[in-house]
């Protein structure tokens, strides 16, 4: 049998080394993909097959394994599926989140489907210890049975169905982790004891081990081994009793269960001048609105949204003409002042009409300072968030002046991104993405994926546009040091029909430009 695996990171990775240590796999049968050479130099020592060209990976392959992040799944799987044999192969989701109805749709082809599968396994599975739990689609009864024969040969696997996927993902694989929080507070605790980490170390791992050993072979009763242990006022009662009232098994119940919890996806969109406001300046309502319907769509896939908007000089302009005895700062403050509260009006009634409310952050530079005014902005927008009011942040223009003002609002949508722990910040800007040249010359070419550590900053144009403060340079500088952070950034083109769900939800058929966040990088 022959498997390829398009995805060499953390899991990919660890599932082929896994398959090939513990025999279940010949490891000259089992091809490992990613985007670079690299990423692939750690498999040679196991003698499996390396490849950076997906489409001729899965060709020969019986089993294909998709172990790529959620958001690269629709781009993989679309490119490869013409290469599958429906008939013959069997192609395995390892992502619980990506939901069976997305996986028919990518890989529908003139009304047939090829067998298919979900597998979660965990990181144990690269020395043999892993639990996973595995669900078939549309996969056969002998195709779910030949799974499992191979990942019970790298620890323990379970057949569930899909529905129970997400469950299963929270106690292993998830649940690795939450074992290893517990070992890491253990040896802390040690420490404190006494020890030094070695020692800690292994008598931590000892006992763990013990644990779970004792209660394999006793029936899967702990709490019956517990009151073994337990003495009536002895030391382990008082640990018991202590671990308790900090909340230990509560904390480890609700880690656990949180999948039940439908996950909110927070998001802060950044929405530049050049989008919002007409070839004359003034603010373009029409375009507002249609920013304001597509968050509202978003917000009810289950996404969080700060939006971050420039637009209130514009509507100050748009009321008052420019007095030639002001300057330049002082004629700022001044369409600032007037057109920030036409811009909120605009706001509060578009969402209004949705019965969704919108609350107004005007901010300062020196407000991102770490202090309290640096917390109690945060805690503020937390709270807006937990009542379900959407936050509108801009500038506060009238009194941010010279050194006391952010770069543009691309610097603002950074920091509050980081601030509010975002999964993503989406810039919408009036170009499709960051260009390998200029955007004006017809030669030039979007660069859809950035990675992280890619310097291109010398390729990029510094022209700015006649409105914003902005451009194209500043947007690369704040996306990349988010990405260093670990959060996704994507810049696309605000004037695009429909671009927030689209670039979000369909991103192989949206043209932009990602950041991929450091933190979570994967081939």
């Amino acid at each position: 049998m022959k498997i390829t695996i398009i995805g060499a990171g953390n899991i990919g990775g660890s599932m082929a080394i896994g398959l090939a240590v513990s025999g279940a796999v010949a490891p000259e049968n089992i091809t490992v993909t990613a985007r670079h050479t690299t990423s692939l130099e750690r498999f040679k020592e196991f003698g499996i097959r390396t490849s950076t060209d997906n489409v001729s990976a899965v060709a020969d392959a019986d089993v294909v394994f998709y172990a790529v992040k959620p958001w690269q799944m629709e781009e993989v799987l679309t490119q490869t599926a013409p290469a599958l044999d429906y008939a013959r192969q069997l192609v395995v989701c390892v992502s619980p989140v990506i939901v069976t109805g997305q996986l028919s749709a990518w890989l529908e082809r003139d009304g047939a489907l090829p067998g298919i599968a979900y597998v979660i396994p965990n990181t144990a599975i690269e020395i043999g210890e892993s639990m996973s739990f595995i669900s078939p689609v549309t996969a056969t009864e002998e195709q779910t049975a030949l799974l499992k024969d191979l990942f019970d040969k790298t620890g323990l696997s379970l057949v569930v169905g899909v529905d129970r996927m997400l469950a299963g993902t929270s106690l292993a694989s998830c649940g690795i982790a939450y074992a290893m929080r517990y070992v890491s507070a253990s040896i802390e605790g040690g420490l404190r004891l006494g020890f030094s980490r070695e020692e800690v170390g292994g008598a931590v791992c000892q006992t763990v081990r013990g644990a779970v050993n004792l209660v394999e072979a006793k029936g899967f009763q702990p709490e019956h081994e517990i009151d073994r242990v337990c003495t009536p006022n002895g030391l382990t009662v008082r640990g018991l009793n202590a671990m308790e009232n900090a909340g230990f098994s509560d904390a480890v119940i609700k880690g656990l269960t949180v999948v039940k919890t439908p996950r909110k996806h927070r998001i802060v969109v950044k929405v530049g001048s050049t989008v919002l406001t007409r070839p004359n300046g003034e603010l373009d309502t029409t375009r507002v609105s249609s920013i304001v319907d597509q968050i509202v769509t978003l917000r009810r896939q289950g996404y969080e949204v700060i939006l971050v908007t420039s637009g209130a000089v514009a509507c100050g302009r748009a009321v008052i003409s420019e007095d030639r005895k002001l300057n330049d700062v002082q004629q700022r403050q001044l369409y600032s002042a007037i057109g920030q509260v036409r811009l909120m009006d605009l706001y509060y009634k578009l969402f209004q009409a949705y019965e969704i409310t919108v609350g107004q952050v005007l901010t300062m530079k020196k407000n991102f300072e770490e202090g309290q005014e640096y917390s109690n902005q945060k805690s503020c927008m937390e709270v807006m968030l937990q009542g379900n009011v959407l936050p509108v942040v801009n500038e506060n223009d009238t009194v941010s002046i010279t050194e006391l003002m952010f770069t543009d609002n691309d610097e603002l949508s950074g920091l509050v991104a980081g601030m509010v722990e975002a999964e993503a910040l989406v810039i919408l800007t009036n170009v499709d993405g960051v260009y390998d040249g200029s955007p004006d010359d017809p030669a030039s070419k979007i660069i859809p994926r950035i990675l992280p550590g890619e310097d291109l900053k010398n390729r990029i144009s510094a022209k700015k546009s006649s409105i914003g403060r902005g451009g194209m340079l500043s947007k690369y500088h704040v996306a990349s040091q988010l990405s260093e952070q670990g959060i996704r950034v994507i810049i696309a083109n605000g004037s695009r029909e429909n671009i927030l769900p689209e670039v979000l939800n369909n991103p192989a058929r949206t043209p932009h430009t990602e950041f991929v966040p450091a933190a979570i990088h994967q081939d």
